[in-house]
């Protein structure tokens, strides 16, 4: 399993794009850094302990690369040779599994560290880390839980993304489909609960209300959108998270080489 592992972080190490990604959060952070300059007090702590979207595109990647990495496998026929080396699929697809959980969590640590730099820019010594925000904690520890619960919330979305690809003949199509249906998917799903939940209270249990979980962490004004406690929302993915997964697993499994 380890070599497995191994070998996915290696070839995930030497893609051109993941050396590009630290210079892409960056400018990314930066840019709607420079675009909220001049907002309130209470706004700047709020895109401060954001991450100034910085999660969002970190998210992005982590469907780019969810969907490649078993996508491309069958698309250039190198999943035989996977095969070949190592007989259980189980082991290949954790395999996969753990190294995108890796690089995502690496991806939240950088998008951590890349925000002091980034609020530095944008507002200097104004709103200081140790200031108190939210549940009677300091910017800097909203900020920190935030890239944990975003980075938690991810495993859902891999989940999905993971289930998508085996269901894709191309790597082209996988991210397609995983970024349509994770970014539109959370826009119909606010639509349903709001339109449609005092009639049918279990809409709000939707897969796609449950990637609201960190929004409403940051700010809890979004209970009204989701209808869902924090604490629901956190069980929901869980749930989801095994449900997508395992269903990911037996598309793996299934699916021709």
């Amino acid at each position: 399993m380890l070599n497995l592992i191994n070998e996915e972080i290696y070839k995930l190490l030497h893609k051109r794009s993941t050396l590009y990604t630290p210079i892409f959060l960056a400018l990314a952070m930066l840019a709607v850094g420079m675009m909220v300059r001049n907002v309130s007090a209470s706004d700047a702590q709020f895109y401060i302990t954001a991450t100034f979207a910085g999660t969002e595109w970190a998210t992005t990647v982590i469907i780019i690369v969810s969907s490649t990495i078993i996508s491309m496998e069958y698309e250039y026929g190198t999943i035989k040779h996977l095969v070949i080396q190592d007989k259980e699929k189980i082991r290949i697809f954790v395999s996969k599994f753990v190294t995108v959980l890796i690089y995502d969590a690496y991806l939240h640590g950088l998008v951590f560290v890349l925000t002091f730099p980034v609020k530095w820019l944008t507002y200097g010594s104004k709103y200081p880390f140790f200031s108190l925000y939210i549940y009677h904690q300091t910017i800097l520890v909203n900020l920190f839980d935030e890239c944990v619960l975003d980075f938690f919330g991810s495993i859902i979305i891999v989940g999905l993304i993971f289930l998508l690809a085996c269901a894709t003949k191309t790597s082209a199509v996988a991210v397609a489909s995983g970024l349509t249906v994770v970014f539109i998917g959370q826009t119909v799903s606010s639509m349903l609960i709001r339109n449609a939940a005092s009639n049918f209270p279990l809409i709000r249990w939707n897969p796609f209300n449950m990637l609201n979980m960190s929004n409403e962490w940051s700010y809890p004004g979004t209970y009204s959108t989701t209808l869902l406690t924090l604490k629901q929302l956190i069980l929901g993915n869980v749930g989801y998270s095994i449900v997508f997964l395992v269903l990911a697993f037996w598309a793996f499994e299934h699916k021709r080489i």
